[in-house]
């Protein structure tokens, strides 16, 4: 048994992380070529992600991490700090460019917020990406959710930052906004308020159910995936408000990673391959689609296998602490002052011949289908430089299959209720490619709902995502015993929507939300000895 079909198998059997299919979260983004202007970095911390979690879970649990992946570029083979793979310390190499230990280290080697400052902890101030982007006259926020980060904002307070030298004078205060919660969707709420606002220059966001859920479940427990579910459906939420906002569409970058991983119950031995190996993330306009960051850096990083490189090693991995310094690449502004991970900003996001050019010229961006219904998908491409040697098709974000002619073309048949995620990406000859994206709506027809539900296994929701109620459909070969239960993102019942016997054939069983907060729910569906599951996604 693989290691995926193993992992959903323990997600229905405790009823903790049962996700069928992918939140469809995103509008169409538009591609852009190296040399257009980031004007905004969204720099997202999962703490405690293992990169085999997300492939484990794919992108029909995952969507949002997996629109990253063939959007954007990646590595599943980065690293975090040599000496140490615990949560302060690594956040203080992501943010400094600096490691731990070592006559350029930043000192933080304690992973307890004790009232001090990076100052107090090295003997001397310790500069950080957001000195460099206030010092510049551009806007900060800073969004944690574990209570000792209070050390990365004291560090860089009013009272504790450094003299603003760079141009006109800032003040001291390197963070502008700064809000504390552990309630991971109280924080995005929060931030999406205020990017919406201000269109913060350079947001760096902590979000930590992954890293809680580990400890107390295990990594790569069922609780563990459900955390990482839960983080993807903040990263959609982030998508959303990228994809709908015109002072942030087509202008922001995403840097997301993460601080260590974990095995067992703990992550503090920084010997051990599961605690030292951490995802590298990166998207937006110029960045390649299905990029692979160490094939685009082949000549300045060197992918370590499962070995654990120190600082003299050369070349050097992929490393959380350089993320920072990507960041200020992307804005056109200098490294990190003393920081000495990517300090050159020789991390290459945008390849020197650009990217090619790909549209969807069928169907078109909104159009509608009925269920059961074929979808014919024609893309076309422009390769800049060299040649197109295929077209790759997606639906949200699940491979349907590709063309290697052009007018390059795909069909998707017996169409479900919902709306999904058309992505072609066009694939040039060096490998470097790009992708584009449009949506489509598959609505009901008279009884057309019960016809298609009955084709699905093991059951089908809708409508989903839903505000109220929603209702889920399935069907019986014969006589049996039907429970259907609903959870929430701890594995916890929140009660039995249906328990009895139901004959063959195609049944229906409405779920009223009353009283719940919107989020992600679960449900849980018995059918005599099958048992299945999926999400549920509860709107205001």
């Amino acid at each position: 048994m693989n290691r995926r079909i193993a992992a959903l198998l323990a997600l229905i059997a405790l009823a903790i992380a049962l996700q069928p299919g992918s939140g469809r979260y995103c509008s169409a983004a538009t591609s852009a070529q190296a040399g257009d202007t980031i004007s905004h970095v969204i720099h997202i911390s999962v703490d405690g992600l293992r990169p085999d979690a997300v492939e484990i879970l794919g992108p029909e649990y995952l969507p949002n991490f997996y629109r990253m992946r063939i959007e954007g570029s990646f590595a599943d083979n980065a690293r975090t700090d040599y000496d140490y793979t615990v949560t302060l310390p690594n956040h203080a190499c992501i943010l400094t460019g600096r490691p731990v230990l070592g006559p350029d280290g930043h000192g933080v080697y304690f992973n307890n917020d004790s009232g001090g400052t990076f100052e107090d902890s090295v003997g001397t101030y310790v500069a950080g990406v957001f000195d460099v982007v206030h010092d510049n006259g551009f806007s900060t926020a800073f969004y944690a959710s574990k209570s000792k980060f209070d050390f990365f904002e004291r560090s860089w307070d009013a009272v504790n930052g450094a003299p603003d030298l760079t141009g006109e004078d800032n003040g001291r205060d390197k963070i502008d906004i700064y809000v504390n919660t552990t309630d991971t969707s109280d924080l995005i709420d929060s931030f999406i308020v205020n990017m919406s606002m201000h269109k913060d220059v350079y947001s760096f966001v902590h979000l930590y159910d992954p890293d809680d859920t580990g400890h107390a479940y295990g990594w790569n427990s069922p609780g563990y995936f459900a955390a990482v579910i839960h983080v993807d459906s903040l990263l959609g939420r982030i998508f959303d408000l990228v994809d709908n906002d015109h002072g942030l569409s087509g202008r922001t970058a995403l840097i997301v990673t993460a601080d260590h991983g974990g095995i067992d119950y703990g992550h503090s031995n920084a010997t051990i391959p599961e605690n030292y190996t951490i995802p590298f993330y990166t998207l937006g306009p110029g960045i390649p689609a299905q990029g692979e960051l160490y094939d685009l850096n082949w000549d300045s990083r060197l992918d370590p296998d499962t070995g654990r490189p120190d600082y003299s090693v050369v070349p050097q991995p992929i490393r959380n602490g350089g993320s920072s310094n990507l960041a200020l690449h992307l804005l056109q502004l200098s490294a990190i002052p003393g920081s000495v991970i990517n300090s050159s900003q020789d991390l290459i996001v945008w390849p020197a011949n650009g990217l090619p050019s790909v549209a969807i010229t069928e169907p078109a961006d909104g159009a509608e289908f009925h269920p059961g219904d074929t979808v014919r998908i024609v893309a076309s491409a422009e390769a800049g430089v060299g040649s197109i040697v295929r077209v790759e098709f997606f639906i949200d974000w699940i491979r349907l299959g590709m063309d290697t002619e052009s007018p390059y073309e795909a069909e998707w048949h017996n169409l479900p209720l919902g709306t999904y995620r058309l992505t072609a990406v066009a694939v040039r000859d060096d490998e470097i490619a790009s992708s584009t994206s449009i949506d489509i709506q598959v609505t009901s027809l008279t009884d057309a709902e019960d016809r298609i539900c009955h084709r699905l296994d093991p059951a089908c929701v809708y409508p989903n995502p839903f505000t109220g109620s929603t209702s889920i459909s399935f069907f019986l070969g014969r006589e049996e015993v039907v429970e259907l239960s609903v959870y929430d993102v701890l594995g916890r019942k929140i009660e039995t929507v249906y328990s009895g016997r139901r004959g063959p054939g195609g049944h229906t069983l409405d779920y009223h939300a009353k009283a719940l907060t919107p989020g992600i729910y679960f449900y849980l569906l018995r059918r005599g000895n099958e048992v299945s599951g999926g999400k549920l996604l509860l709107l205001k």
